[in-house]
């Protein structure tokens, strides 16, 4: 990816339609920058039931479009479609078939939100940055590398998915939401009159059919039929079957078709024998130390430090001494930590910053 050029007072506003996004784009437009709004296209919706996809955004898009016009600014639309397909979705869909749990909303920030295609659109438009209304916090030094920080609402904090971004893409970003919370960006944007203001926050994932899991819509969507098998348990006595590797993740306790009298959990999945584990002994989802690989290093310098870390959205910051070796992380948790799941995206921080990020590969030494 190039870095882009051209004049400093022009940015791209990525605009998804929320309230969020239309905040960040209204605040640049407030200090004086040329702001062009932008909005992914990411599914065509050619069918009614597509329609019913919250990916296809069709009042998302209505949004994007009125907010453009309330604040005076040029807005696009720009298509990722094969990007999405293939980089997101098709990855997505061969993880779950391997045994792993993906994480989506990292490859679509890496691959889209601030993806090649994006970027030459801004080169395009001479813009030098992106805008986007992620809760979190850029800064540059003097020699113009970027460090990306929690934001200062600790409930809104994205900087987890935004662990595959590269010190080229954060150079991009300018995110003035992350020392703001929730409640002021509504009234921020009431007070500026934007029409989706009070809009509902959606909790919907970017692509599925309502009542469906990720991995079934992604099996419908590239027409391959699951494969049933059977669940074991830590003795590898058959208990009972599953439809699919793909529809289980570790740590799992619900729709597991089995009844012990007490709660079980999924512990592994072998998508090489078809079978899924499961047991009733919850310290067998527990491990202390685990890898990852395909790191992203963004400030970690060193052979290893005491950092924290995250393995899932939301989770809290656990202490713990990651090891550098090349492209890969090994993590010693200060305290034993269930469902380290294969798949899953790791965060390295230090006093709320981002250190780098990698997808977890396995636990156990």
């Amino acid at each position: 990816m190039q870095k882009l050029s051209g004049d400093n007072k022009t940015l791209v506003a990525a605009m998804s339609g929320g309230v969020d996004s239309s905040v960040a784009a209204a605040l640049y437009l407030e200090k004086g920058y040329k702001v062009i709004g932008v909005t992914l296209k990411m599914k065509t919706c050619d069918d009614t039931r597509e329609k019913t996809k919250s990916c296809c955004g069709l009042d998302d898009n209505l949004q994007a479009r009125l907010v453009a016009e309330k604040l005076g600014i040029t807005h696009r639309f720009v298509s990722v479609r094969e990007d999405f397909a293939e980089k997101v979705l098709k990855y997505a869909w061969n993880e779950y078939k391997s045994g792993r749990t993906p994480n989506p909303c990292v490859l679509c920030n890496h691959f889209l939100k601030f993806g090649s295609t994006i970027v030459r659109f801004a080169q395009e438009l001479g813009a030098s940055g992106i805008i986007t209304g992620h809760y979190a916090v850029v800064e540059r030094d003097a020699n113009g590398r970027a460090r990306l920080f929690k934001g200062s609402d600790t409930a809104k904090d994205q900087t987890y998915f935004l662990s595959a971004l590269t010190q080229e893409q954060l150079n991009l970003c300018y995110m003035p939401l992350g020392t703001m919370n929730k409640p002021e960006v509504r009234a921020m944007a009431a007070k500026i009159g934007l029409p989706n203001a009070s809009k509902k926050e959606s909790q919907d994932a970017c692509f599925g059919y309502k009542g469906e899991t990720f991995a079934l819509t992604l099996s419908r969507f590239f027409n391959e039929k699951p494969v049933g098998g059977a669940i074991v348990d830590e003795n590898n006595r058959v208990v009972g079957h599953h439809e699919g590797v793909q529809f289980f993740t570790i740590g799992q306790r619900k729709g597991l078709g089995v009844t012990f009298g007490k709660p079980a959990y999924v512990t592994a999945i072998d998508a090489g024998l078809n079978q899924v584990r499961i047991s009733t002994d919850y310290s067998m989802l527990m491990a202390d130390r685990f890898t990852a690989t395909d790191m992203n290093w963004l400030d970690f310098d060193c052979d290893s430090q005491e950092c924290e870390v995250q393995t899932r959205y939301r989770q809290p910051l656990q202490a713990a001494v990651v090891y550098r070796q090349g492209d890969r992380a090994i993590v010693e948790l200060k305290e034993p930590l269930a469902s380290i799941t294969p798949g899953q995206r790791l965060a390295v921080y230090k006093n709320s910053q981002l250190l780098g990020g990698g997808w977890i590969e396995k636990t156990g030494r």
